[in-house]
């Protein structure tokens, strides 16, 4: 009888064992800092692969054992949920995930394996997160919100007759749902007119930028993926029409965009780097750090477009702006 009390006590400590050892290969960091971090990326484009680079660099440097593995989903809805279940189920220590709906997809299919966001623009109202101060799930990370309202300030500037202002997104985004209506929003505040033409993929893109002619006096490119994703042919058709575009971030205004108020993505891929780092050495939980912006805002203009537009740069663009050329 007492043999086999001690037979089932040494099982149960070899089962406790070997579930100690699983957790341990399932957090692949522990003693050993041999961190697995997976990366979910919804298209390839220069701004988001940036993002991505800067955040594996930082991070890099703080877990010099740290492995990465990157999946990019082409925007592509049945590739999104077979990278995120892969990625949900491959003994991951965190994923850092660049897109709200590739995020969404990810939070369904765990919610102990840490994510971090790369830009998702608002992840309470995306259903990601509780609240910004106080996530209180497995998910944190950085947003992409757009200063909407310093964009339109600074069109007020160069183009101050403009009051039909066009804006080129995929409903179908949900970050973009969110940008548009708080672009309403602001041009309401300062009685100019929205007018949205919707595109499902990138091969809509011109054909929706043709429809502004006569419309709108200026197209806004919000941080929508489908469009940014094939920004140059925004671009080329607006070109052709003679309508000026105003954008969200550098890349953009380098591109030809006239002019963007933003950040610089790599910001944000530093700051999710941070992050990352204290959830992986300093414990840190997802559910107890708030959502984070770029550190600032700035002004970025391409005067060569400007100048090829028949426009003309404001001055204090030059002491308050950053001059790009494509």
């Amino acid at each position: 009888m007492k043999s086999t009390r001690w037979l089932i006590a040494g099982v149960l400590i070899a089962a406790v064992v070997v579930a100690i050892v699983l957790t341990q290969s399932h957090r692949g960091g522990g003693a050993t800092g041999d961190y697995r971090i997976g990366v979910l990326q919804v298209v390839r484009h220069p701004v988001l692969d940036a993002m991505a680079t800067e955040f594996q660099t930082e991070l890099k440097s703080k877990l010099p054992k740290a492995k990465f593995e990157t999946f990019v989903a082409d925007g592509d809805a049945t590739k999104t949920e077979q990278m995120a279940e892969k990625l949900a189920t491959g003994r991951y220590d965190l994923i850092y995930v660049i897109g709200t709906n590739q995020a969404q997809s990810l939070a369904k299919k765990t919610s102990t394996v840490p994510i971090v966001l790369g830009a998702a623009t608002d992840p309470e109202a995306a259903g990601l997160v509780a609240s910004w101060e106080k996530p209180g799930k497995n998910i944190t990370g950085t947003s992409d919100l757009s200063p909407v309202g310093s964009q339109l300030d600074r069109l007020a500037q160069i183009l101050p007759q403009a009051k039909r202002i066009g804006i080129i997104y995929n409903p179908g985004e949900d970050n973009s749902a969110i940008i548009v209506k708080r672009f309403k929003a602001e041009c309401e505040k300062r009685h100019l007119r929205p007018v949205p033409a919707t595109i499902t993929d990138q091969n809509q893109i011109r054909q929706s930028a043709i429809s502004l002619v006569g419309k709108a006096d200026v197209i806004y490119a919000p941080t929508d993926a489908t469009l940014q994703s094939a920004f140059p042919v925004l671009i080329k058709t607006a070109d052709e029409v003679k309508i000026p575009v105003f954008s969200c971030d550098e890349g953009t205004a380098k591109k030809g965009a006239i002019f963007s108020v933003g950040f610089s993505y790599t910001d944000l891929g530093r700051i999710a780097a941070d992050m990352s780092a204290e959830i992986l050495l300093r414990k840190s939980s997802p559910s107890a750090m708030p959502i984070r912006l770029a550190d600032k805002f700035e002004l970025f203009y391409n005067e060569a477009q400007i100048t090829k537009l028949g426009l003309t740069l404001p001055a204090v663009w030059k002491t308050e702006g950053k001059l790009v050329a494509e």
